[in-house]
């Protein structure tokens, strides 16, 4: 038996009004956070230079990718092919790692999930029939195979209103910048942030593989951006391993990029007493990191993780004293937001 058996509350329902379907790539709707013309996150190039295949895996996962456009459709109707069906996390929702969420006109329209082992994702959304701008936030832990839109008769898609902020902003880190466990795909801290400045983001979070490779920082020197939130900390093995390649990573960046702004942030843990004397030597470290780079002229900026849950119900905030829950992605997205805003404004 299944749950919308017993509530329906939690049936997705589909409208029976025929609508004509495009592959979204013949549309003048816009993918953000993606390498052009693909649906991941590093190029081939970059992947071939690193040789990691748990790293080339999770490049196909889109966490910080963001469709964007506007249509005059009464009804939108999306239809979205997941890379791997069968891939499940058992801490986090669907919803939020092979699922999409729906902004129209900036407010949170809907959530679409497939059941485990069904290919695609599929949902229908009532709209004016006025020119409307559309945001769908695409899968955290999963990829995309392709993407469909459907509009009804004599309606048209055209490409998304300018964002506020000129450029990008770029996060790099772990699992937690690619957003596990969030519940909903714009709810990872990346996605908050990004919202709430209305700017475009590079999310490149990658889970357990963020271990300060250069051939990351040479792609993102390359990339246009307005800041860069760089949170890499939880994957480096060891205190040694943090060291050896925590600065030499950013100095790359901020070498091609001097005027680059840059939130370097040490990871978000609850404090465990049995971790406290490895964080305060790896906060250490990341400290250094931002002295060195301030020495030099670079903007950089300091958060300790250590503050980002904030005093009370720290607890409650992660799914397994690691991974954040929502609760604990909105703390850490008002933090960074702060720092942000404040800079930019």
């Amino acid at each position: 038996m299944k749950i919308e058996d017993l509530d329906s509350n939690f049936k997705q329902e589909a409208n029976s009004t025929r609508l004509n379907y495009r592959k979204v790539k013949e549309t003048e709707a816009e993918i953000e956070g993606l390498c052009p013309h693909t649906w991941q996150r590093l190029p081939d190039g970059v992947l071939e230079e690193i040789d990691r295949p748990e790293l080339t895996a999770l490049a196909r996962h889109t966490s910080g990718g963001v469709m964007r456009f506007q249509t005059d459709t009464c009804i939108l109707g999306l239809c979205m092919e997941l890379l791997e069906p069968d891939f499940m996390m058992s801490h986090m929702p669907l919803t939020g790692s092979a699922g999409m969420d729906v902004f129209v006109n900036g407010s949170y329209a809907a959530t679409f999930r497939a059941e485990l082992g069904e290919d695609a994702v599929k949902g229908e959304i009532l709209l004016s029939g006025e020119k409307s701008e559309i945001t769908v936030y695409l899968p955290l832990y999963n990829g995309v195979k392709e993407f469909y839109l459907g509009i009804s008769e004599k309606a048209c898609i055209w490409k998304p209103l300018e964002h506020k902020v000129r450029r990008p902003i770029i996060f790099y880190g772990s699992s937690i910048t690619q957003g596990g466990c969030a519940s909903r795909t714009s709810n990872a801290y990346p996605a908050l942030v990004t919202r709430w400045l209305d700017a475009g983001m590079y999310c490149l979070g990658f889970s357990g593989n963020a271990r300060g490779d250069l051939p990351i920082a040479r792609y993102i020197a390359g990339l246009p951006a307005e800041y860069l939130v760089y949170d890499y900390d939880y994957n480096a093995p060891d205190a040694a391993f943090l060291r050896e390649t925590h600065e030499p990573f950013l100095e790359y960046i901020l070498s091609h990029n001097p005027t680059l702004p840059v939130l370097v942030m040490s990871r978000p843990n609850p404090e465990f007493k049995t971790e406290e004397l490895q964080s305060r030597e790896r906060r250490q470290i990341i400290w250094e990191t931002v002295f060195k780079c301030r020495e030099r002229g670079y903007q950089v900026d300091f958060l300790d993780g250590a503050e980002l849950f904030g005093e009370e119900a720290r607890e409650c905030c992660t799914v397994d004293g690691i991974h954040p829950n929502d609760l604990g992605f909105y703390r850490i997205a008002q933090r960074v937001f702060g720092k942000i805003h404040a800079f930019l404004s």
